[in-house]
C-alpha cells in the first residue's frame, strides 16, 4: 500500500473520530436542553458530588418520615370513624330507651332491648376495628382484638345480674361487672394492653401517644348502659314490667351523659390529628428546600447550554465542509 493510501486511511479515521465526538456532544447538549439537567452529574459536580449524595440521603429520609406521617394520620382518621359509629349507636339506643314510659308495653320493651343489644354488639365490633394489620383500640397489643366476643360477654353479664329483681339491683350488678378491678370486663372482655398506649411517629423529631383504648371509662359507661337496656328488654331476666321500664329509662339517661365524654375523646384525637398535619407541613417544607438545593446542583443552565449548542453547530458545519472538501481532493488524487 502506498504512503498516500495510508495517509488517506489515517485521515478518514481521524475525521470519523471527530464526527462521532461532535455527534455525542450534540446528543448530550440536546438532552440537557430538553430535561434541564446535566447529563454527566459526576463530571459536572466534581468534589461536590458528596453534597449531592447527602441531599439525596436527606430526601430519602424525609420520604420515609412523610410515609410514616401519612400512616399515623390515617390511623387517627380511622379511630375517629369508629368513634362516629359509637356515637351513632349511643344516639339510636338512647332515643329508643328515653321513649319508654309507664305506658310502654312488653313488646315495646323487647324491641328497645333488641336495639340496645344490637348497639352493644356493634360497639364491640367497631372497637375491634383494625387498620392494616394492627388493632386500633388495644393499646400496644396491636396484633390481637381489643375486646372479646360481644354475645359471650353479654351472656356473662346476664348471668351475673340474673336473680336481681329491681332496676337498681340489676344496674348495680352490671356496674360491678364493668368497673370492679379484676372484674368481668378486665378479665374477660378487654383483650388489649391494660397499661400502655399506642405510639406513632409524626415526623423525625416527634412521636405522638394515642392515649385511648377500649378499656377507657367512657367505653365502659357506654357499654354498661347498652347492656342494661338489653337486659331490661330480655323476658328471661324475670323483671317486672315496672322494673324493666325503670331500668331502660335510667340507661337512656346514662347514655346522654356519655355524649360529652365521647365528644371529649374525639376532641383529643382531633388535637393529635392537628399535630400530625403540622408535622406533615414541616416535612413538606424540608423536602421542598432540599429538592430545590438538589435541582440547583444538577440543573443545566439554559443560556449556557444554548451557547454551547451554537458553538457546536459552527464546529459541525466546519467539520462537514472540511470532510466534503477532503473527500473531493482524495478522489481527484486517485483519478490522477
Amino acid at each position: 500500500m502506498s504512503f498516500s493510501g495510508i495517509g488517506d486511511m489515517r485521515q478518514h479515521f481521524q475525521l470519523s473520530q471527530t464526527s462521532s465526538r461532535l455527534k455525542s456532544q450534540l446528543d448530550t447538549l440536546v438532552q440537557e436542553m430538553t430535561t434541564g439537567r446535566k447529563e454527566d452529574i459526576v463530571e459536572h459536580l466534581g468534589p461536590d458530588q458528596i453534597v449531592l449524595t447527602s441531599l439525596d440521603r436527606q430526601l430519602s429520609l424525609l420520604g420515609s418520615y412523610a410515609s410514616a406521617n401519612t400512616s399515623t394520620g390515617q390511623t387517627l382518621a380511622a379511630m375517629q370513624t369508629v368513634l362516629g359509629t359509637l356515637e351513632d349507636q349511643r344516639q339510636a339506643s338512647s332515643s329508643a330507651m328515653l321513649a319508654i314510659n309507664e305506658a310502654s308495653t312488653p313488646s315495646q320493651l323487647e324491641e328497645t332491648g333488641r336495639i340496645a343489644r344490637l348497639g352493644f354488639e356493634a360497639t364491640f365490633e367497631a372497637l375491634n376495628t383494625r387498620w392494616g394489620d394492627q388493632s386500633l383500640f388495644a393499646g400496644n397489643a396491636v396484633t390481637g382484638p381489643a375486646l372479646a366476643d360481644a354475645s359471650d360477654m353479654l351472656a356473662d353479664i346476664k348471668a351475673t345480674a340474673l336473680g336481681a329483681t329491681s332496676a337498681t339491683d340489676v344496674a348495680a350488678a352490671v356496674d360491678a361487672w364493668f368497673d370492679t378491678p379484676g372484674g368481668g370486663f378486665e378479665t374477660l372482655a378487654y383483650q388489649g394492653d391494660p397499661t400502655g398506649f399506642m405510639t406513632r411517629p409524626a415526623d423525625q423529631t416527634q412521636d405522638i401517644s394515642i392515649e385511648f383504648r377500649a378499656d377507657d371509662q367512657m367505653i365502659r359507661d357506654l357499654l354498661k348502659s347498652l347492656a342494661k337496656g338489653a337486659l331490661a328488654g330480655d323476658p328471661t331476666m324475670g323483671l317486672t314490667q315496672a322494673a324493666a321500664q325503670d331500668l331502660q329509662k335510667s340507661a337512656g339517661v346514662n347514655l346522654l351523659s356519655v355524649s360529652s365524654s365521647l365528644a371529649g375523646v374525639q376532641s383529643r384525637l382531633g388535637h393529635l390529628e392537628g399535630q400530625v398535619q403540622d408535622a406533615a407541613v414541616r416535612i413538606a417544607t424540608q423536602k421542598t428546600s432540599f429538592g430545590m438545593a438538589r435541582n440547583d446542583m444538577v440543573s443545566a443552565d439554559p443560556f449556557e447550554t444554548a451557547t454551547q449548542l451554537d458553538a457546536l453547530q459552527v464546529q459541525l458545519e466546519t467539520h462537514y465542509a472540511l470532510t466534503a472538501r477532503l473527500s473531493r481532493l482524495t478522489l481527484t488524487e486517485y483519478l490522477r
